[in-house]
C-alpha cells in the first residue's frame, strides 16, 4: 500500500512540474559544478588516529532546457592512500524549475569502482564493482550562479572477487543497497573554458 501511495505521488509531482521544465534551469547557464566535502578522523583504543577525507565531484551539462548529463567521481583518500577507495558514475538528471530560488531533480546513473560507499566514503573492497544509482532533490539559488544541493540517493552495488591460497580457494561477494543522504554546493557557469588564439 504504501509503494502505491509513493508511485501516486511521484507521478502526480512530475506532471505538476511537466509546465515548469520547459523554462531554463538556471538563465543562460550551461553547466554545473557541484562538490561536498567530508573529514573522517577515526582514533582507536590504542591512540592512534587517522583521518579520512572524501570528495565527490560532479561537472554537469545542460544538454536541452533541465536535461542535464552529470558524471560524478567519489574519492576517499585515507592518510595510508594504498586504500584509496573510488566510484566513477555516469548520471543523466532533470531539472524543475518549481520557483525562482528552488529547482527539484531526479536522476539515475551507472558506474564503476574499487569499493561501496559506507557513510559517504568509499571503502576500497579490492575488487571490480558495479553501482547503479537512483535519486532526487533540491537546489536552492542563492544567486544567479550558486545553489545549496540536498539530495536523496539509491545505491546498488555489485561485485564479487575469487581468492586463491594453497587451502583452497572462495569468492568474496558484494551485494548491498543503500540509502543515503548528500548536501552540498553547486556552482553554475556558461563556459568550460576560453579559447586561446595565437
Amino acid at each position: 500500500m504504501k509503494n502505491r501511495i509513493w508511485t501516486l505521488f511521484v507521478i502526480v509531482l512530475g506532471l505538476i512540474m511537466t509546465d515548469y521544465s520547459m523554462a531554463q534551469t538556471v538563465d543562460g547557464k550551461k553547466f554545473e559544478f557541484s562538490t561536498a566535502a567530508s573529514i573522517w578522523n577515526v582514533k582507536s583504543n590504542d591512540g592512534e588516529t587517522e583521518t579520512v577525507i572524501n570528495v565527490p565531484l560532479r561537472l554537469g551539462f545542460f544538454v536541452y532546457k533541465g536535461l542535464e548529463i552529470e558524471p560524478e567521481v567519489f574519492l576517499t583518500i585515507p592518510e595510508e592512500s594504498k586504500n584509496t577507495g573510488y566510484i566513477i558514475l555516469a548520471n543523466v538528471s532533470y531539472n524543475f524549475k518549481t520557483s525562482k530560488a528552488l529547482l527539484f531533480f531526479v536522476l539515475a546513473g551507472g558506474g564503476y569502482g574499487n569499493g561501496s560507499r559506507l557513510f559517504d566514503f568509499v571503502m576500497d573492497n579490492d575488487m571490480d564493482v558495479t553501482v547503479y544509482n537512483f535519486g532526487a532533490g533540491l537546489k536552492f539559488l542563492v544567486s544567479n550562479s550558486a545553489a545549496l544541493r540536498i539530495e536523496y540517493r539509491f545505491t546498488k552495488y555489485s561485485g564479487e572477487k575469487t581468492e586463491t591460497s594453497r587451502y583452497g580457494s572462495w569468492t568474496d561477494e558484494l551485494d548491498r543497497t543503500d540509502n543515503n543522504m548528500l548536501f552540498g554546493l553547486s556552482i553554475f557557469f556558461l563556459k568550460l573554458a576560453r579559447r586561446v588564439r595565437f
